[in-house]
């Protein structure tokens, strides 16, 4: 399984790291490493790299988006994708700060429609040390 991270990049932010994603993945991995007791600083670094996803608003955007499709289920902020065809399984849940998706494919189905809530979204996979600029990746090509 792989762990994805998507964050919102501050406008001001993305046109500087937008040529430079190693260094964004590089901060944003320090604040992800971070020990329990320095979480109040994790936060405050993380308020002046990202913006905040609006968590009901994402919620519904991906129920709207997936609730016809065979292969989805939505628990609370949870969203779900098994799809027996493709072999994915794929858990996407929504916080304030980010979104964590974690799937058994090296993409998931859901990267697509959280693609359309912004276009600054930065995903991160701090395990395999993968990094890249949603908006830059050609789904269509990967499937």
């Amino acid at each position: 399984m792989r762990t994805y991270y998507a964050f919102i990049i501050k406008d001001s932010l993305m046109h500087f790291y937008l040529k430079r994603p190693y260094s964004l993945y590089k901060i944003l991995e320090q604040i992800y490493r971070l020990k329990n007791n320095d979480i109040v600083l994790g936060y405050r670094l993380l308020e002046q790299v990202t913006d905040h996803f609006e968590t009901k608003k994402t919620d519904r955007f991906i129920y709207k988006k997936h609730f016809d499709e065979y292969d989805y289920s939505r628990l609370d902020n949870g969203h779900m994708i098994k799809n027996l065809y493709s072999e994915e399984v794929t858990f996407l849940k929504i916080f304030h700060s980010h979104v964590k998706i974690k799937t058994n494919n090296d993409f998931s189905s859901f990267f697509e429609s959280i693609k359309e809530i912004n276009d600054n979204i930065f995903i991160c996979d701090f395990d395999n040390q993968d990094f890249f600029w949603l908006n830059k990746i050609r789904y269509e090509s990967i499937v």
